[in-house]
């Protein structure tokens, strides 16, 4: 019975020495009197904050469940500044200028993903000074070559880390869209661990789809009819350009547009040489005749009513509404997403070669 207490008693004494994992965050903001550095989850849940007081700051909190997030530093008045970070028991050093927020904290950790995302994000930084003067947070998205000044930067940190864990989080943040074949070549070079990862999967799938609708490439065939039933028929088409609009009876957007196409670009473009084809993303008939009638649409329109899960919301990679794209009589590709400001441009161009 004594053995028995004796085998009891070290169990329990054993369990109380157990110590939980926890992150230990020590950080200086140089220059700063007086903020906040928060640790948020992907999720956005708060995990812990701590005031920031001359420009020191010591974080010590459990954390069991490793996983992307963000350090938030809070200073007083401006905007917060978000640096995107992996996150796991172990150590981490921050150190940040309080007169250079906008760029990625000095972090150092036990976490070999985390040091994964310094080195990128410091590359991306003095890519971006280097060429513009000020980091990728400064630049607005509609300034020149953002996209291409981080595929740049996205290329230098693979080739020096080769073998990045954190290679396919960091892609799913880039615009990869504007440069598919781009992205499509890095993404190859990915080791076969990263590539299994489930954000690896989704890379794989979206890009291989991407890359069947570059230009030049024919096009994927029409799922669903159209309001009375029939069914796309390659063969019927007799343009020489199509402009193609996907669409929701929801969407404000599609909606202004249509009435803008109406009052303009239909009747600017040839109608012996331009047609128009609406593809729906309605999951309900009713939203989506009522729309055709109230908006007094003139051209071919179809849907398989399967709303965000249609076929051609996948085959088309469709990622928001509206999407425009240009094809040729063929049905090939001739520009993919297109902005709509650039419809006319691009079929107009394309007339005057062909």
């Amino acid at each position: 019975m004594k053995k028995y207490l004796y085998l009891f008693a070290v169990a329990i004494l054993t369990g109380s020495c157990t110590k939980l994992p926890h992150i230990t965050v020590n950080g200086r903001v140089e220059g700063l009197k007086d903020g906040v550095i928060n640790i948020v989850d992907i999720s956005g849940n708060s995990i812990a904050g701590q005031n920031i007081t001359d420009g020191a700051v010591k974080i010590d909190t459990v954390f069991e469940n490793p996983g992307y997030g963000v350090f938030v530093i809070n200073k007083n008045g401006d905007k917060p500044q978000e640096a995107d970070v992996y996150l796991e028991a172990g150590e981490y050093t921050v150190n940040a200028d309080a007169g250079h927020l906008e760029r990625y904290p000095a972090i150092k950790s036990s976490s070999a993903l985390q040091n994964e995302l310094t080195a990128f994000y410091t590359t991306q930084d003095e890519v971006f000074l280097k060429a513009q003067g000020k980091v990728a947070s400064q630049v607005k998205q509609g300034d020149a070559d953002i996209d291409g000044l981080k595929l740049k930067a996205f290329k230098q940190f693979i080739d020096k880390n080769p073998n990045s864990n954190a290679a396919a989080h960091l892609m799913l943040k880039m615009n990869y869209e504007r440069d598919v074949e781009g992205y499509y070549a890095i993404f190859q070079k990915l080791n076969a661990g990263v590539k299994a990862t489930e954000e690896g999967l989704f890379l794989q799938k979206k890009l291989s789809g991407m890359m069947k609708l570059l230009p030049g490439k024919d096009a994927p065939l029409v799922a669903g009819t159209t309001p009375d039933g029939k069914k796309f028929d390659k063969s019927a088409l007799d343009k020489k350009v199509y402009v193609l609009d996907f669409w929701k009876a929801g969407n404000q957007v599609s909606r202004l547009n249509h009435q803008d196409m109406l009052s303009g670009m239909v009747k600017s473009l040839n109608p012996l040489k331009v047609g128009f084809i609406s593809i729906s993303l309605d999951n309900k008939k009713e939203w989506w005749t009522k729309a055709i009638a109230d908006d007094k649409l003139n051209w071919t329109q179809y849907s398989d009513l399967k709303g965000d899960e249609s076929d051609n919301a996948e085959a088309w990679a469709i990622t928001r509404i509206p999407t425009y794209y240009i094809l040729n009589g063929k049905w090939q590709v001739i520009e993919r997403d297109v902005t709509y400001d650039r419809i006319e441009f691009v079929v107009n161009d394309y007339l005057a070669h062909h």
